[in-house]
């Protein structure tokens, strides 16, 4: 599945969990945010139309999302510890 962003990656598998599991309130994620830059094929005299990519060396921070249903509390008892 195409994604435009990370963002939208985790709302589709938040989305995806809360809609086949109806006892789940809320997910979260958290997730490296690590760049992914196009290579350069033309040395070898290959066309690279957004097929390979390569990953940055490190991560940038983190992504982190929430995912909850409509009507539950924001802040549901099982993240507290």
């Amino acid at each position: 599945v195409h994604s435009y962003a990370l963002q939208q990656s985790l709302y589709a598998m938040g989305e995806a969990a809360l809609e086949t599991h109806p006892e789940v309130a809320q997910i979260k994620f958290s997730a490296p945010n690590k760049h992914h830059f196009l290579v350069d094929l033309s040395p070898f005299g290959v066309d690279n139309p957004g097929e390979v990519f390569v990953a940055a060396d490190r991560p940038y921070g983190l992504i982190e999302a929430t995912v909850q249903r409509d009507d539950t509390a924001d802040d549901p008892v099982a993240w507290h510890w």
